[in-house]
């Protein structure tokens, strides 16, 4: 059947939606690469060594802390210019006894008077240090030995505001892991090119570092993951990728551990979407705005384009023609990750359903963690998979 000149709702919101996920998957991966050739901004790095703040978030983190103390003395860094402090938000574990055991060692904890959650915990212990550079991590994080004179090399520009490390991962033969490693392989070369030529929108919990001078308290429902580029964009600085900074992780399994975790992520995103909303215009690179609009807005909305596209693609499947092509993809989609779940759940491979899985999962996750969020869902609190 033919196409008429005349578009109903059901074909706008179609052809709208697919050229926004278009541009989201595709179109803005692939400019970003263009820039990164066409318009770079190096990054003036030297061999400095500024005082460190290395804060440890933990909550009830007795089975890796002790290794991750262990790590983090044996990194390449003078003693006497790293301050290492784990803030623990009210752990009932070990963890503070395991903390104490390293008091020789020159660690400190940190425990605040209340229970604050990950960001509240880190509003609170920061003014109880002193380092000219603040280094956030995990409990589970391994650094490699010169993660941080990597990190802080990147502060001798003062254009650099906050570095982000990389997240290396430790992946099982699962289908969910394998999704995962699919989804690493997508985004961290735009994450590169984002840095080459403009400003990162996000940083890992696992290993960033910010300038204490850039450092601002945030929301405790929010996350400095998020925050932090915000807040150095606002001061007309950048936040860049440094590849030498690596911070070793262990994939997520499953696929219903997956899902969990990235419903909590969507929670903390679309609370962080009115904060962005009304600190933008206070920013001063526009590169920034441009990038966290394209990366991070439009990819949060994603679930919301494809509920749309679904929704007009079914509607306009019995027309025939041309207007089958968008339902048969999405069935094939839906089948391919359905199949890929059953396969999670048995700890098969199924490398081909890997990425399948692992995109309805994330988008499947988001629709979940935005209806939270309009049902009035804020997480300020902590919760782990370990």
């Amino acid at each position: 059947m033919t196409l008429g000149p005349t578009y109903g709702p059901a074909r706008i919101g179609l052809v709208v939606s697919l050229l926004a996920l278009g541009y989201t998957y595709l179109g803005y991966p692939l400019l970003v690469q263009l820039l990164a050739r066409l318009r770079p901004r190096p990054v003036r790095r030297a061999a400095i060594e500024p005082t460190v703040s290395l804060i440890i978030a933990a909550y009830n983190e007795e089975k890796s802390l002790g290794a991750k103390l262990e790590n983090t003395l044996e990194l390449d860094y003078p003693r006497d210019r790293l301050e290492i402090v784990v803030a623990s938000d009210g752990s009932t574990d070990r963890t503070h006894d395991i903390v104490r055991s390293y008091a020789a060692r020159g660690v400190r904890l940190f425990v605040p008077e209340r229970h604050l959650g990950k960001t509240g915990t880190a509003n609170a212990v920061v003014p109880t240090t002193s380092g000219e550079v603040l280094v956030f991590s995990d409990a589970t994080g391994r650094f490699n030995p010169g993660a941080l004179r990597a990190l802080v090399a990147n502060f001798a520009d003062p254009a650099v505001g906050a570095v982000t490390g990389r997240v290396a991962y430790h992946y099982d033969a699962g289908v969910a892991a394998r999704g995962f490693a699919a989804y690493q392989r997508f985004v961290v070369p735009q994450r590169k090119a984002e840095s080459r030529f403009g400003s990162e929108t996000s940083v890992s919990g696992s290993i960033h570092a910010i300038r204490r001078a850039s450092f601002r308290p945030a929301p405790p429902e929010l996350s400095y993951d998020m925050v932090h580029p915000l807040h150095v964009a606002q001061a007309g600085q950048r936040t860049v990728y440094e590849d030498a900074a690596e911070s070793l992780e262990t994939a997520r399994a499953r696929a219903g551990e997956e899902f969990r975790t990235r419903v909590r992520l969507a929670v903390r995103a679309y609370s962080f979407l009115p904060y962005l909303l009304r600190g933008l215009p206070r920013c001063r690179d526009p590169l920034y705005v441009f990038q966290v609009l394209s990366h991070k807005v439009l990819r949060w909305l994603s679930p919301v384009l494809l509920a749309v596209a679904a929704a007009a693609a079914l509607l306009l499947a019995p027309r025939g023609g041309a207007w089958l092509l968008p339902a048969a993809a999405l069935l094939l989609l839906s089948l391919a990750a359905g199949l890929g779940w059953v396969a999670s759940r048995l700890g098969l491979s199924a490398r081909a359903l890997a990425a399948p899985l692992f995109f309805a999962t994330i988008n499947l996750a988001f629709l979940v963690g935005l209806a939270k969020y309009l049902g009035g869902a804020r997480l300020a609190g902590w919760k782990t998979e370990r």
